[in-house]
């Protein structure tokens, strides 16, 4: 009698499939092995019909006989019925060894496999795996046993050693600007995949997901022999790496390449990152100043993040100058924000400068630490270029600028590090401009092609220009040569004065912008400076052309442009609309005019100090001067690695500079010219604060389901027998036996018997062959 089971929950549904005995047969059932066999190239099976062509041979070959009666025929009929069944035994095994010949070639290049559920012998299938380890510095983390990236690499030596026999690796690492794929030719070696896991060092880069998962879907057009292909990335999932810049775009690009690896591959993801954790970095270490001056103070600004949950108080934060601790303070770290604080130093030496700024260590000490180099110098040279000569007492048009750079008695000589020179406009032409910081023009009232391309090589070459108006200057003459858009220096257009100095009835005064630009910065909250009560009364009116590299720094209160900058090449280019002298205003006699002009001159004479900090994986730009073109230039890393550097032709600022791509660890590095006479030239490199933010990955970017699940417990549906696809191995087993039955087909031709023998054993290993490989 048939029983019906009531329904019942799963926990019922378990001890149905443990206890009732026909289910526990099925059960068992479906662990053995079933069989499915195809060809991964099917086309090529129309090959098999070449296996009857032997046939056709033997047929279109077998002769036509006329029976005819004699007496000796019956002497040879009783010998042939003696030897025709060896004879055409013989002939039958030949036409089978050719046929076979045929077919099993056939067969081998239609590339057959056979898939196998479940299995009697566990054998697995060749795998062509890619494992992808992430080696961002994020990857340093360390708790009391091992680092992140040391688990990372414990994965995949754990994945190569279980590999079986015939499995092809390849090797990627997540980095950015250090090379991403270590192997990039499938290897059959675990030996020297091993090797290559052991030598992986975590970088001190972020990582471009993006540019690693692309590597790997390229990768995967590889080694397609193999079936059966794995994606393996391990990595910490860190959210700042796997959603670049919280950008949409990098986010469903890292979506986008993984949906295409899943098609292809089985895709899987190794997590060994950190759910919550505190991590501590310095993300921000700078100065206003582009350069210091002896016995000047220098403040030094320095942000710092806790990414974390929990407050952290009185944290120790010190300040090295050329690797000395020359101050220290305690500082509180609020959670997830970031905390400002500053530093001031007096430097008492000439010449570059290590500045370092250490925090605290923690468990990701890396970004705890973070260096730049400030140039000192002891003068600043400036040429000014005197456009209006007088014999009268300050009445040149460069005399209130002089004497506001070095304001000088005769009593007591100007100590400052403004050293001004001043020249008429006829001796530009002549005078080496590189052995100054800065060129100041005044009222200069005509220029020739032959100055502005001389003007313009060495603003590209990091010189500051300024250019003040006048009187003098012809507006259309500035149009046509200085003020192109293409070859000029600066894309604006001059049109007419406004105002009458003569006939000073309209006064004007400067509008500061809000103080937005660092050159005006300190006027702010300073009203007795004099900045916007400075009176005008003449002014050239500028339309500035659409450029992404120029900006105001002052208007009038017409809102027509006051003080403008331009950047060219390496250097800057500021024009003030108005004259530097009385002739114009009073800004010449005015509280404001020395500062502003000296903050003038400091800032465009920041350009030819160039960039003196990168980020690591960033190249270090250098300029050469005409003076150390014959120069052999090296470069010392801070790891005190020797590289030897040359020079090319750069174009855009039409000199000779340095490009040093090399800046695989952060720290200072040092580039040493060959030559006691020139000093050694230093460089900051820093980490990437993107790194320095441990949150994991959310489940918006990545499904949940591509993670792998290393301490889960198996399910019902885990414990059933999994397909597996066997096709390596299969072509070489028929070719090699194609190889041998040609051989065969001799012996037998030659003797019969040996080739007989022959044909069994061939037949017996290739078979014991295909058994095996399955």
């Amino acid at each position: 009698m048939l029983r019906y089971l009531p329904s019942c929950p799963i926990a019922s549904q378990e001890w149905v499939l443990k206890h009732l005995p026909i289910f526990s047969f099925m059960t068992e059932l479906a662990l053995y092995p079933i069989l499915a066999f195809g060809f991964a190239s099917p086309w090529l099976l129309t090959g098999l019909l070449a296996a009857g062509i032997p046939v056709l041979i033997h047929l279109l070959h077998k002769r036509k006989f006329i029976e005819t009666e004699w007496a000796a025929m019956k002497f040879l009929l009783i010998a042939t019925k003696k030897y025709s069944r060896r004879v055409r035994f013989e002939q039958l095994l030949v036409l089978l060894v050719r046929c076979l010949i045929l077919l099993l070639l056939a067969i081998a290049f239609s590339r057959p496999y056979w898939s196998v559920q479940g299995g009697l012998f566990e054998s697995t299938a060749p795998v062509h795996r890619i494992l992808v380890i992430d080696s961002s510095f994020s990857m340093r983390w360390k708790d009391d046993e091992q680092s992140l990236f040391e688990a990372a690499k414990e994965l995949a030596r754990e994945q190569v050693s279980d590999s079986s026999t015939g499995d092809a690796f390849q090797l990627i690492q997540i980095s950015n600007s250090s090379p991403q794929a270590l192997i990039s030719r499938p290897s059959r070696q675990q030996t020297y995949v091993l090797d290559e896991i052991e030598r992986m060092q975590p970088t001190e880069e972020y990582g471009n997901v993006g540019q690693a998962l692309q590597t790997a879907l390229d990768f995967l057009g590889q080694a397609q022999e193999l079936a059966q292909k794995e994606v393996i990335v391990i990595s910490d999932f860190q959210a700042e790496s796997w959603t670049p810049l919280q950008s949409d775009e990098g986010s469903s690009r890292i979506r986008s390449l993984m949906e295409a690896i899943s098609k292809k591959a089985t895709l899987v993801l190794k997590d060994v990152g950190l759910s919550e954790e505190t991590n501590l970095a310095v993300i921000d270490f700078s100065s206003n100043s582009v350069f210091a001056t002896l016995g000047q103070p220098v403040r030094f600004g320095v942000t710092l993040h806790n990414y974390g949950g929990l407050n952290q108080e009185q944290v120790n934060l010190q300040l090295f100058v050329d690797d000395q601790l020359v101050n220290q303070k305690r500082v509180d770290l609020p959670a997830n924000s970031d905390t400002q604080t500053e530093f001031t130093y007096r430097f008492t030496k000439v010449g570059d400068h290590r500045m370092e700024i250490r925090l605290a260590e923690d468990r990701l000490p890396l970004d705890n630490r973070r260096w730049r180099v400030m140039p000192v110098k002891k003068e600043i040279n400036v040429l000014l270029v005197n456009g209006r000569q007088s014999g009268e007492a300050m009445g040149r048009a460069t005399d209130y600028l002089e004497l506001a750079l070095s304001p000088s008695l005769k009593e007591q000589p100007w100590q400052g590090i403004i050293k001004p020179h001043v020249i008429s406009e006829g001796e530009l032409t002549n005078t080496e401009l590189s052995l100054y910081d800065a060129v100041v023009i005044c009222d200069v009232a005509l220029f020739t092609e032959n100055e502005r391309d001389l003007l313009k090589r060495y603003v590209k070459r990091g010189g500051g220009l300024i250019i003040s108006l006048g009187e003098q200057v012809n507006a259309e003459n500035y149009n046509q040569t200085i003020f192109q858009p293409d070859s000029g220096l600066l894309p604006l257009k001059l049109l007419n004065r406004r105002g009458d100095a003569d006939k000073p009835t309209t006064l004007f005064e400067f509008d500061p912008l809000k103080y937005q630009h660092p050159v005006i910065e300190l006027f702010k909250g300073n009203p007795d400076a004099g900045l916007e009560t400075t009176h005008l009364y003449e002014y050239f009116q500028a339309e500035i052309l659409p450029d992404p590299n120029t900006r105001l720094i002052l208007n009038f209160d017409t809102n027509d442009p006051a003080v403008i900058e331009s950047t060219l090449g390496r250097g800057k280019v500021i024009l003030i609309t108005t004259s530097l002298d009385r002739h114009w205003g009073t800004w010449a006699i005015w509280p404001s005019f020395p500062p502003m002009m000296n903050e003038f001159v400091l800032y465009a004479a920041t350009g030819k100090w160039g960039k003196r900090e990168s980020l690591v994986g960033q190249p270090l730009e250098i300029v050469i001067q005409e003076n150390q073109r014959t120069l052999s230039p090296r470069m010392i890393t801070p790891g005190e690695q020797e590289f030897p550097l040359r020079s090319v032709l750069d174009k855009d600022s039409e000199s000779r500079s340095i490009s040093f791509n090399q800046t695989f660890h952060s720290g200072i590095y040092e580039l040493d010219w060959g030559t006691s006479a020139a000093e050694n030239t230093l460089f900051a490199v820093n980490v990437s604060p993107q790194e320095s933010d441990l949150r994991h990955i959310g489940p918006q970017v990545i499904p949940p389901h591509y993670f792998h699940k290393q301490n889960s417990t198996p399910s019902v549906s885990d414990e059933q027998p999994q397909e597996q696809s066997y096709e390596a191995g299969l072509s070489e087993i028929l070719l090699l036996t194609v190889l041998a039955l040609i051989v065969v087909e001799q012996l037998l031709l030659w003797r019969f018997s040996v080739g007989a023998l022959s044909f069994l054993a061939v037949m017996l290993v290739c078979c014991l062959s295909l058994f095996f490989q399955r």
